[in-house]
């Protein structure tokens, strides 16, 4: 696993973000799905709103995201799906229907950047996996629906970026690709 990403968080194999996701505490569990299954921003999953959350889709409203100028729809993979299920009868009554997604301590407020940092760092810390952020489930679908062959506008729409430029600066690129790459040139 490489350490010295020059500030980049790690990007993980589906196996690596399995044992990841089995060590985290409910409620980080369900939102780094959320973060692994919708490539979304953390800032985007912790404020997001029940309101937005349909059946087939997530609705990631223009002011919950970085440039807070278009609104994005990402369709919902089924485990998210599932998962999300269970999670609002957990949390609608408490929290409200319409209310946060990932309600925080305090009533009204929602589930912390820094709470959830703390969370995925420390169960990263017990199995011994480095370079581990907040980021790492964002990069992560990107680069995998990248080397997946998926088109990079397909991909940049339910990424969110403004250019393909921004969006390639996400993608990891493995040694074995470099060289399949090399030995494809002319």
């Amino acid at each position: 696993m490489k350490i010295n990403r020059f500030g980049k968080a790690e990007v993980l194999s589906t196996a690596e973000l399995d044992l990841l996701l089995s060590v985290l505490p409910e409620n980080h569990r369900v939102l780094a799905t959320l973060l692994r299954r919708t490539a979304a921003r953390v800032s985007e999953g912790l404020q997001l709103k029940w309101q937005y959350v349909g059946k087939t889709e997530i609705i990631f409203a223009a002011p919950t995201t970085k440039g807070k100028k278009r609104t994005r729809t990402v369709p919902i993979h089924p485990d998210l799906a599932d998962q999300l299920s269970s999670w609002r009868q957990v949390v609608a009554p408490l929290n409200g229907p319409d209310n946060w997604v990932f309600p925080g301590r305090n009533p009204g407020e929602h589930l912390t950047r820094r709470g959830f940092d703390h969370a995925l760092r420390k169960a990263a810390g017990e199995i011994g996996m480095q370079g581990i952020s907040t980021h790492t489930f964002r990069r992560s679908f990107l680069t995998a629906a990248s080397q997946n062959g998926i088109p990079l506008r397909n991909i940049q729409s339910i990424s969110g970026h403004s250019s393909l430029t921004m969006l390639s600066n996400y993608l990891d690129v493995s040694e074995s690709a470099k060289n399949d790459c090399v030995m494809a040139g002319a």
